[in-house]
């Protein structure tokens, strides 16, 4: 059993705010533990977005890692090896925690703590309030992986090939399941049990308890992205370019749809529809029921960027630093901007904007 790091000097601060619930409207990747990428899932209510740019914070190096909103604070990942905190409203730095290397995994709010995975490794837990240390896990290798919190504890992967359970309020790993290969993709929690995929093609369901194996499905190639779960349904896709539908109560895949290039974007559902990118370019919005295609619109440079949803507008961003708003039910183009570089992260939607991180060092607030 592997026992986190405590800093005894923060000690009252973590007791003070252990009971303390984080008002969130955008608390982790995907917008909450089953990835749906739907603000109706979260506290954020639903509104337009004229694509106006209201405020942009530079950062000192690339910015790869989804941004998660609590508090009227901005969460995000920087290839400088930092997590940052900014306020919502203006983009005001407020506080930074410097790790041993890059952090492309997205944040996780929960317990009043911010969680996240570093390739130096490590998982940290620090205040979200002031940035002080709570506890450290050391794992065997880079995670990349973005942490779901779920019922008190964390579920990620590691590059070392092992999924982990870890309690949120100590740092006490629970258990640790051998996926076999490396685990980039970012679990998914739901009815108490943990979704994840590897490089070997593997979407693997595990006792979110116990960490014993429930089943898994073997598909052509690896499986990078965080699968969504909704309706009695999990889906997922990989980089053999096909996006999978399986039934969770039975075991069995239902449908699935070839998408013509490797999908890197993990999918959204909402509204009976499944939407998801992939490197040629294309978004593409499938009957979540049975498969059917229902629009494509092109971007023209490749979307590793999963979308997220607010009502009936679609956002996302691709490889040459667009950020697109299309109707959800047709997918005609409401908007775009221009990054100065690739847009890899997903966007987080707030009461009060979207938050998109990109390739070009800037994190944009849009509303």
């Amino acid at each position: 059993m592997r026992r986190s790091f405590v800093f005894l000097s923060a000690l009252f601060v973590f007791l003070s705010m252990s009971g303390r619930a984080l008002a969130a409207d955008w608390p982790m990747f995907r917008g909450n533990a089953l990835r749906t990428g739907n603000a109706a899932d979260t506290a954020a209510p639903a509104r337009r977005f004229s694509g106006t740019v209201s405020w942009q914070m530079r950062m000192p190096a690339e910015l790869q890692s989804s941004p998660a909103i609590g508090n009227g604070t901005i969460y995000v990942g920087c290839n400088d090896g930092s997590l940052y905190a900014v306020r919502e409203s203006d983009g005001k730095p407020l506080w930074s925690f410097s790790t041993g290397n890059w952090v492309t995994s997205s944040p996780a709010l929960g317990g009043g703590l911010v969680i996240f995975g570093s390739y130096d490794g490590k998982v940290y837990a620090l205040d979200a309030g002031t940035g002080a240390l709570k506890w450290r896990f050391t794992t065997h290798n880079m995670v990349a992986s973005s942490p779901a919190i779920a019922g008190g504890r964390v579920y990620f992967g590691s590059v070392d090939g092992n999924v982990y359970c870890v309690d949120t309020s100590t740092g006490w790993e629970k258990w640790s399941y051998k996926a076999g290969r490396e685990v980039y993709g970012s679990p998914s929690v739901a009815d108490g049990v943990v979704y994840v995929g590897n490089n070997d093609g593997k979407m693997m369901a595990i006792d979110a308890s116990t960490g014993r194996l429930k089943w898994r499905a073997i598909v052509g190639g690896p499986v990078v992205t965080g699968p969504a779960a909704a309706n009695g349904r999990l889906y997922f896709g990989s980089w053999d370019g096909t996006l999978y539908c399986a039934d969770i109560k039975n075991q069995a895949m239902i449908w699935k749809h070839y998408s013509g290039g490797s999908i890197e974007s993990s999918p959204l559902v909402a509204n009976g529809r499944v939407y998801f990118g992939n490197i040629r370019g294309t978004m593409t919005a499938l009957s979540a029921e049975s498969g059917g295609v229902l629009w494509r619109q092109e971007t023209g440079a490749s979307i590793s960027s999963s979308p997220s949803i607010s009502g009936n507008s679609l956002f996302f961003g691709n490889s040459v630093g667009e950020i697109y708003s299309l109707a959800a039910d047709t997918g005609a183009a409401a908007w775009r901007i221009s990054a100065g570089g690739a847009i890899a992260a997903a966007p987080a939607v707030g009461a009060n904007g979207i938050y998109a991180a990109g390739m070009d060092n800037v994190l944009r607030c849009i509303k």
